[in-house]
Parts: structure tokens; C-alpha cells; sequence
């Protein structure tokens, strides 16, 4: 069933086939541009009793989209409560320009894993952002080291930042990011009390100093004396 749905509906009870609806809660920014909006409120309609969804659109003249808020019924306070908005639009991750130099398919993959994640896809995401780390591990060795990229792209990662990673941060950083990764791949996890976070957090590092140590290159070579 839809009926009209205008804004002092978040406020006040509605009647839906003689029940009155109370929501508790409404979206406060837009899934598809992110923007924090106060949303216009169309229509609503009851799936079922303990859901229900309301279409609003979102204000922003840049944006302008129609999406959908899903309501739970919550028992104890008698009140449907906001649970989630679709459609989402993924949001990337921003990078330092010189990793987007340096690997602009790290980039992509880790968003591509990121948007995954957002999408609530967590059994799966782990497996891209091992993978991305494998992009940005490869093209840094391959950057300090061009004459030998062939044999970079054919070494497992780990024996690939044992023979070509010097720098100690990076080298510790993307060592135990890449034990986090297998254990994403793997049956049975290694590292038990670690989860995607830490994965994250540990790419981020790794993301640091190699950012860091191409901003110093980067002076190094353009100020000679």
C-alpha cells in the first residue's frame, strides 16, 4: 500500500489501515551522493508489518535521487526505526596522488573491495583488499626497480617484499597485512583476534610510507646541490 508521506510524518502517528505508525528516526544524509540532507518525504509502503519503506528524494540540485528507507518494527518501543537506505552509492576511498601515480590498479581494486564492504559483503571484501595490496606492493618494487619487473610480477608477494622492500617501516607494515590477507583466503584464520580493520589499518601504513619514501625520492632527486 503507498499513501501520500509528508515531512511532519516523522513526528507524527500515521494511519495505515487503521493502525497508527509511529517512526522514530529518518535519514539524515542521501546513499546515492552522500550529502547531508534533510530528505523529501513521497510515499511509503508496508511489506509486511514488521517493514516498512519510504521513498524520498533526496534535495540537492546535483543529486536529485529517488531512494528507499527501511523501517523495522522494534517491539519495545512500539516504533518503526530507521535500519538502512537503498540504493548506495559506493564511496571511495581517497588517495595520496602519488600512490595513484604509482598504482592507479591498487586504487581501483581497494575501492572496488571497499564498495563491497559498504554493500555489507564482508565475507568477500578481504580477498580484494589482499589483492590490492599485491598491486601496491609489486608497482613500488617494480618503480625502485624497472630492469627487473618481469621477475617482480612472478614472485609471491611475500618473497617479493623479502627480496625487494628495504625500507624497514614498509617491509613490517606489508608483511603483516599480507598475513591478514591469506588469512582472509585461507579455511582456517591464523590471526583469530585480527579482522578486516586491522587489515585496513595495516594497508593504510603501508600506504604511508610508501607515500612518505616517494615524496622524499621525489625531493632527493629534484634538489641536487
Amino acid at each position: 500500500m503507498a499513501v501520500d508521506f509528508s515531512e511532519k510524518i516523522i513526528t507524527d502517528p500515521v494511519d495505515i489501515n487503521g493502525f497508527l505508525v509511529h517512526f522514530m528516526d529518518f535519514p539524515d544524509s542521501c546513499p546515492v551522493c552522500h550529502f547531508s540532507i534533510s530528505p523529501e518525504f513521497i510515499l511509503i509502503h508496508k511489506k509486511q508489518f514488521h517493514l516498512i519503506e519510504v521513498l524520498c528524494g533526496c534535495p540537492s540540485n546535483r543529486c536529485g535521487s529517488l531512494f528507499f528507507a527501511v523501517y523495522e518494527y522494534d517491539s519495545g518501543s512500539k516504533s518503526y526505526w530507521l535500519s538502512h537506505c537503498y540504493p548506495y552509492s559506493g564511496k571511495d576511498k581517497e588517495f595520496p596522488e602519488e600512490i595513484v601515480q604509482l598504482s592507479s590498479d591498487f586504487v581501483q581494486i581497494f575501492n572496488q573491495a571497499h564498495h563491497a564492504e559498504q554493500e555489507g559483503l564482508d565475507r568477500i571484501c578481504g580477498v580484494g583488499y589482499r589483492k590490492a595490496l599485491e598491486y601496491l606492493i609489486k608497482d613500488f618494487a617494480t618503480h625502485l626497480n624497472p630492469d627487473e619487473a618481469e621477475q617482480i610480477r612472478k614472485l609471491p608477494l611475500q618473497q617479493c617484499i623479502q627480496k625487494y622492500i628495504n625500507q624497514p617501516e614498509i617491509k613490517e607494515m606489508a608483511e603483516r597485512a599480507v598475513w591478514l590477507g591469506n588469512d582472509e583466503t585461507h579455511y582456517v584464520r591464523k590471526w583469530k583476534d585480527k579482522d578486516i580493520k586491522d587489515l585496513k589499518n595495516l594497508i593504510d601504513l603501508t600506504v604511508y610510507f610508501i607515500s612518505m619514501t616517494l615524496k622524499a625520492k621525489k625531493y632527493r632527486e629534484e634538489m641536487v646541490r
